[in-house]
């Protein structure tokens, strides 16, 4: 839509109807600012749908990237309750998909909720997120075998694997006893 001095301004079809706009009509200028402010709300949902449209994001992600954008707090919170409402944005499903990325990675549960919390996702979801995930003992047991290929390690290397098993994000209790297995020689595949 066009106004008398040559601005434009994108508006929904809703906004049409509500405003029960008509080409040639005289606008108030209260009516003008409602316009604009409506036309301000369908480029933040805009913004938002684009957003979610091309990846899943947790609901915090998308409210600080159209906050980045220039969105108040309040307009991306609306346009995040907006979407959800739509089913476009779903936090549980995002947790969940995120830990069964990281799990098939070969990452623990101690780093996938570090990465479930610096992405913004509450943490009454992360429990059934982490139920998505793998065995870690299954998890661990393929990492060691990729990084050993049969070999028996000592005792210096056995410290190694378990530094970058901890650094992953498994539990010392989870790694001690199938990495045991592999120093004992138990876990060599058969020729």
């Amino acid at each position: 839509m066009y106004l008398e001095g040559g601005d434009l301004l994108r508006l929904t079809g809703d906004a049409l109807l509500r405003f029960g706009l008509q080409e040639g009509m005289d606008l108030s200028p209260e009516v003008v600012v409602e316009l604009k402010e409506a036309e301000r709300q369908y480029r933040i949902r805009s913004r938002g749908a684009g957003i979610v449209s091309s990846r899943m994001v947790s609901r915090k992600e998308l409210t600080d990237k159209l906050e980045r954008r220039g969105a108040t707090e309040e307009e991306a919170a609306d346009t995040a309750d907006w979407l959800e409402d739509l089913g476009a944005l779903n936090d549980e499903a995002y947790a969940a998909a995120v830990a069964r990325h990281y799990g098939r990675m070969g990452y623990g549960k101690l780093r996938v909720r570090q990465e479930l919390q610096r992405r913004g996702v509450s943490r009454e979801l992360w429990d059934d997120a982490l139920a998505e995930m793998p065995p870690s003992a299954e998890t661990i047991e393929t990492l060691l075998q990729s990084r050993l290929r049969g070999r028996i390690p000592d005792r210096d290397e056995g410290r190694k694997l378990s530094a970058m098993l901890q650094r992953r994000g498994f539990t010392w209790q989870e790694i001690r006893s199938v990495l045991q297995r592999f120093l004992d020689g138990e876990d060599l595949p058969e020729e």
